[in-house]
């Protein structure tokens, strides 16, 4: 009698063909050296060509069953915003499931894998979660629930999807809410097994919790969104934990156009042999009392750099025992208030073709990292540097509010050298290649005043400042509410030579100081000024209509937010971004302004578009609710 583990994998099925197909493909693909795995499929489609992919993944791999749902009225829609379920639809879902569940009992197999079939699971994943021997377990997975947003875990702590631990009566500040949740999205990016409290789409289930009644359908007094709280809650009822693995996270094609980075996510797992690396690399990090985010970075780089460089500049904690664990090549670099210095240090240090600089709280997304290794297949060797999107802040519903594009990897035959004491920057010229690949800071540290200090010491010691230190020092003042000391250093960079996106970026800054002091003829000059950079741009649209309406101007608000909401944002700038400008916030603010001069099917129309960008925003659906009463909705 064999004593392989039987486990059956399954999905209801509801798919397009092009989104099935790498799904399929990706089953067939798992290693299978301990188990003996059956099928079983629940044909939902309303594509033919998906229908015939489940047919011949029956014949090709055989074991395979295909179960018919008949019923196909419930709409399901998705876009490449996001996926728009009704509630019938997932108790649809919730049925089928437990069908499934009802068929791997009747069978009595020893496991049942339920993966959704959007999904694109690494060769390593079945004989991984087994291993964990836990009897429910779910593998991880990222999601951008909404464009230009953070990817997501499909697994949380509490409730409807809290990602952060808070006691019954505790109570927390939103600062406080937000360092749990970043420390709970952290140790989901280190290769571990954790408790969560929930969790859902790809979810091994043991026989013994089969047996013991975990079921998807609806628990009547639970007001809760979605089949999977009802299966978690019913599941944690019955005395089972829930965990979730991270090793090899799986893929997401929540939409049509995450299609492009399936070839990127299979390459990470495929080692690059030396002849497939068109280009070898150095990574560069300094470090100070990194112990806990030098893992997770490093872990997201893994298979990327050919060496990597630490610098230490006075660590007191563990950081240079965990660097050591990484790498033989450690240094100390005693500081000198002196980043750019500390940096060219390590690029000293660099023996390969090419370096790339990270800070210890920069990652790497899984898409990215797929994204870097095949652009390390294909780079042409010639190219001086490599620019790569940062994305550097993210607002509560995880949407990326700021993020600019640098230079990121640079060929280190060039010898480009950092520039600036404080806000370094690489003096990086030459060829480019402007990659897709995005590096996501992930600042958990308290704020301080360091920087401020150090352009403060270096003013008492009679050093020269230009014209870039006169527009950072002023960013430091403004963000430490020293508004009159920032607006002469603004003023002072504006009327020197520098660089066109720091121009814009300090006319906004200083129309900023002038309202916190209230000078509103000042404000508005300063925003004005942006025009003489470059086109209106949206955020400084944005900026002006704000005057404006808050004057209870509405039509001249409802013109500077038209022009925001019908700008086109540029290409390829490196300068930063303010997203909510390009995307929703012209629109929520036309909706409150068109509302107030009467005109209602304009505030459903601009309210539709801002819906469709962020759908949870709290003044969004403050807007939704309004306009459900107005019968308009």
């Amino acid at each position: 009698m064999s004593s392989l583990k039987r486990v059956l994998i399954s999905s209801p099925v509801r798919q397009t063909a092009d989104i099935l197909s790498p799904f399929l493909r990706s089953l067939a693909d798992l290693e299978k050296m301990t188990v003996e795995v059956s099928y079983l499929f629940i044909d939902d489609n309303v594509d033919d060509p998906a229908s015939q992919l489940l047919c011949q993944f029956q014949i090709e791999q055989g074991s395979t069953e295909i179960q018919h749902e008949a019923n196909h009225d419930h709409v399901y829609v998705k876009d490449e915003i996001t996926h728009y379920w009704q509630e019938d639809a997932i108790w649809k879902v919730a049925r089928m499931k437990d069908t499934i569940i009802e068929y791997a009992l009747e069978h009595q197999f020893d496991y049942l894998f339920l993966i959704d079939s959007d999904l694109v699971l690494h060769p390593h994943t079945l004989e991984q979660i087994l291993l964990a021997d836990k009897d429910i377990i779910a593998n991880i997975y990222w999601t951008k629930w909404q464009p230009d947003t953070c990817e997501m875990p499909q697994v949380w702590i509490s409730d409807q999807y809290t990602l952060y631990r808070k006691e019954r009566k505790e109570t927390l500040t939103d600062q406080e809410s937000a360092i749990r949740m970043w420390e709970f999205l952290h140790q989901l990016r280190v290769p571990g097994i954790y408790e969560v409290g929930g969790l859902g789409a790809c979810t091994l289930i043991s026989s013994k919790a089969l047996q013991a009644g975990v079921r998807f359908a609806e628990i009547p007094n639970l007001s809760f969104w979605g089949e999977d709280r009802h299966f978690c809650i019913r599941a944690r009822a019955l005395g089972f934990t829930l965990h979730v693995d991270t090793h090899y996270p799986a893929y997401h094609i929540y939409r049509a156009a995450d299609l492009a980075g399936v070839d990127a996510f299979r390459q990470s797992y495929q080692e690059l042999t030396a002849s497939d690396r068109k280009i070898t690399i150095s990574l560069c990090i300094i470090v100070k009392n990194e112990q806990q985010a030098l893992p997770i970075c490093l872990h997201s780089v893994r298979g990327i750099p050919d060496e990597i460089i630490i610098v230490d500049t006075g660590s007191t904690d563990r950081t240079k025992e965990v660097a050591a664990t990484y790498t033989d090549h450690v240094y100390d670099f005693p500081w000198i208030d002196d980043f750019a210095a500390a940096r060219n240090f390590a690029f000293s240090k660099a023996t390969q073709q090419y370096v790339l600089w990270l800070d210890a709280d920069d990652t790497l997304t899984e898409k990215d990292r797929g994204l870097f290794l095949s652009l390390i297949g294909g780079l042409d060797s010639e190219v001086d540097r490599v620019t790569m999107a940062y994305h550097l802040s993210f607002d509560e519903n995880h949407n990326v509010t700021h993020s600019l594009r640098r230079n990121r990897l640079v060929r280190r035959a060039c010898q480009f050298q950092w520039i600036g004491a404080v806000h370094e920057y690489l003096a990086a010229s030459g060829s480019v290649y402007h990659s897709e690949v995005a590096i996501t800071h992930r600042k958990d540290k308290a704020h301080t005043d360091r920087n401020l200090q150090i352009y403060r010491k270096r003013i008492e010691d009679g050093q020269l400042f230009t014209p870039r230190d006169h527009y950072y020092f002023a960013n430091e003042l403004r963000e430490h509410r020293c508004f009159e000391e920032a607006i002469t250093y603004y003023e002072l960079f504006l009327e020197e030579e520098g660089w066109q996106e720091d121009k814009i970026a300090a006319s906004l800054h200083l129309g900023e100081c002038y309202s916190h002091l209230g000078q509103r003829e000042e404000q508005l000059l300063a925003l004005f000024r942006t025009f003489e950079y470059d086109l209106p741009r949206a955020d400084c649209c944005c900026r002006i209509g704000a005057v404006y309406l808050s004057e209870l101007d509405y039509h001249q608000a409802i013109y500077w937010y038209e022009q925001a909401a019908k700008s086109t944002k540029p290409t390829e700038v490196m300068g930063t971004f303010d997203h909510s400008s390009w995307t929703w916030l012209p629109h929520v603010q036309l909706c409150l302004c068109y509302d107030r001069v009467g005109n209602l099917d304009k505030v459903k129309f601009h309210h539709d578009i801002a819906f469709s960008y962020n759908p949870t925003h709290p003044s969004i659906l403050h807007n939704k609710r309004y306009l459900e009463q107005t019968g308009k909705f």
